[in-house]
């Protein structure tokens, strides 16, 4: 009797263990999960502090604005040099390249007053090159984009643009060359191109070969990250009736 007594409680006391084991160890996959899931609802700005340590002005963002003066008001044409805030040999080089740009596009303006025009201004600008900027920031990555047009008194402002972009690791300082942003959301420009085939091919008067062919020769399309974190390709559409600028995502 004492025997099957034993026996009872030896079972109860493994059954024990057995049910503790179980029980503690759900717990702890519940609060691991709930615990990854957490980290996931976070975004990656809520976790992630930029340092301004590769700043030259402290008190400047990463990409501000000098020699601000307009050009025309009737047209709202303006001139401003984009300056990147990053002490490293790679900004300096871009600010020299963006400095020598924005001075060539100043020296475009032509001013003639000419009865014939097509669309007069207050200025009497018969043509002008001229510049617009869009700055993008994302986590540690900021993007400048540029984009040269063109203004004629005889056509008015041009439909397409050419575009520059420059993306930089602002907790480094490096500028990030399009191959390795290719890389670094791994995918490549033959995919890019595929997408971009796909988006155009129901599109009326593009000149589809000749549109794909330019973006091979890797002179008609830049690359960058946007705000959200997404990269973006701005690309010239070739058609019958003229070229224009168009974007697509390409990580996706």
């Amino acid at each position: 009797m004492r025997e099957e007594s034993n026996n009872v409680l030896g079972f109860g006391l493994f059954f024990f263990f057995i049910v503790l084991i179980v029980v503690v160890g759900s717990a702890l996959l519940y609060f691991n999960t709930k615990e990854k899931r957490e980290q996931k609802i976070k975004s990656p700005e809520e976790e992630l502090v930029i340092s301004d340590k590769m700043k030259i002005d402290k008190t400047k963002d990463f990409i501000y604005y000098t020699e601000e003066e307009t050009i025309s008001s009737s047209l709202a044409i303006t001139s401003k040099r984009p300056v990147f805030n990053l002490n490293s040999k790679d900004a300096t080089e871009v600010n020299e390249e963006i400095a020598s740009y924005v001075k060539q596009t100043k020296a475009s303006l032509k001013k003639e007053s000419d009865p014939t025009c097509t669309f007069q201004n207050e200025e009497n600008i018969y043509e002008t090159n001229f510049l617009d900027y869009g700055i993008y920031e994302y986590q540690e990555y900021i993007s400048l984009v540029i984009r040269e047009s063109n203004y004629s008194c005889l056509n008015g402002f041009s439909a397409s643009s050419k575009v520059k972009a420059y993306t930089f690791n602002v907790l480094t300082g490096e500028k990030i060359e399009s191959s390795d942003l290719f890389s670094l959301y791994h995918t490549t420009l033959t995919i890019a191109l595929e997408k971009i085939q796909e988006s155009l091919s129901t599109v009326p008067n593009v000149k589809l070969e000749e549109t794909i062919n330019g973006l091979k020769e890797n002179d008609t399309f830049v690359i960058y990250i946007d705000e959200f974190g997404t990269l973006v390709m701005n690309y010239v559409v070739k058609t019958l009736d003229g070229d224009y600028n168009d974007t697509i995502t390409i990580n996706e």
